[in-house]
């Protein structure tokens, strides 16, 4: 089998079955594509569903895997239980692009890649966000000697495990279990790959990125201002430089920071008092301010920063999407 589409899944039957549907109506599946699911569902929904509409199809496979509890374990189990040569970690709550598979097959063909990055867009329930997540408008080689240009450009994005294609083998070399649990170890696996060998990204929109169905947004500020930068900045073989392009390295200590997550809805009180009134390294003027950050009324935050990305921040970086931004503060 050259490429298995490989979806981790968890309490999502209804999006999973459009997902799945949506990749197996494609032409090019079957032969040289197959599918496996790896859920880890609280429930047995998802395996009923596949029992009635997929048991008979061969390149369908439904896999238990309720022990691999955490998203990065069970991300994991997924691609150790695909068959394929290449493995693309599927989004259970996305949506594949119609002719897709074609374009994606014959490039592995061709180039065959260690790391493959595609394109998506994405959309809410109430329509498409944005057609581009990444304002590239042609196939990009980041050369063996360019790992700093590949964590700059598309580090950002690789927190989309969706978008991501890579060799089976060097996923399960390079893939360390000690980072299980910090929600990013594949962001640091696809980075080790990286080193010495090529990656591509390919412009063309492969995933339709369902926006707001995420089922770890209660600990929003835990993983994206502690394990985040943890992931990136212990990174070896990249600069510092490359580094904080992607992310400061003490994201909580910048006041812009926390007035744009409390925006969000993300930083409150509880975290407040959880993560900087009992941390011994912070000023008791930060605490001070960054109390007031915690307490201020949402709404107003929220008009704000809209207000500002509208004005000052209204350009589409690799980095920052406007469109996307603006959704997600909302809803």
């Amino acid at each position: 089998m050259l490429l298995s589409i490989a979806i981790p899944s968890h309490n999502k039957t209804y999006f999973l079955i459009e997902a799945v549907d949506s990749i197996i109506r494609e032409k090019e599946f079957g032969n040289e594509i197959d599918l496996v699911i790896s859920d880890n569902s609280l429930n047995d929904e998802t395996k009923k569903i596949y029992e009635k509409k997929y048991f008979k199809n061969k390149n369908v496979q439904w896999f238990n895997s309720k022990k691999y509890k955490c998203l990065d374990s069970n991300v994991n189990r997924a691609v150790e239980l695909a068959d394929g040569e290449y493995v693309w970690i599927f989004g259970d709550d996305d949506i594949i692009e119609k002719n897709i598979l074609k374009k994606v097959i014959d490039f592995i063909k061709k180039e065959t890649p260690a790391i493959l990055i595609l394109n998506s867009s994405s959309f809410s329930e109430s329509g498409i966000i944005e057609n581009s997540r990444m304002p590239i408008n042609s196939p990009k080689i980041y050369h063996e000697n360019q790992n700093d240009k590949f964590l700059k450009e598309i580090g950002g994005y690789l927190t989309y495990i969706g978008a991501i294609i890579v060799k089976k083998d060097l996923w399960i070399k390079h893939y360390d279990k000690s980072k299980i649990g910090k929600f990013f170890a594949h962001l640091q696996c696809i980075a080790n790959i990286k080193i010495g060998r090529r990656a591509y990204f390919l412009p063309n929109t492969a995933i339709n990125m369902r926006v707001g169905s995420q089922t770890w947004t209660s600990e929003h500020f835990l993983i994206w201002y502690k394990y985040y930068p943890e992931i990136i900045w212990g990174l070896e073989n990249y600069s510092n430089d490359a580094k904080n392009s992607v992310i400061q390295q003490n994201p909580i200590l910048s006041i812009t920071t926390l007035a744009a997550s409390r925006a969000y809805k993300r930083f409150n009180f509880g975290i407040w008092k959880n993560m900087i009134f009992r941390s011994n390294s912070i000023t008791k003027k930060y605490k001070f301010i960054s109390l007031l950050i915690s307490v201020f009324p949402t709404f107003i935050l929220k008009n704000i920063y809209i207000a500002f990305i509208k004005y000052f921040r209204n350009k589409h970086t690799l980095n920052f999407s406007p469109k996307l931004a603006i959704a997600r503060l909302k809803m």
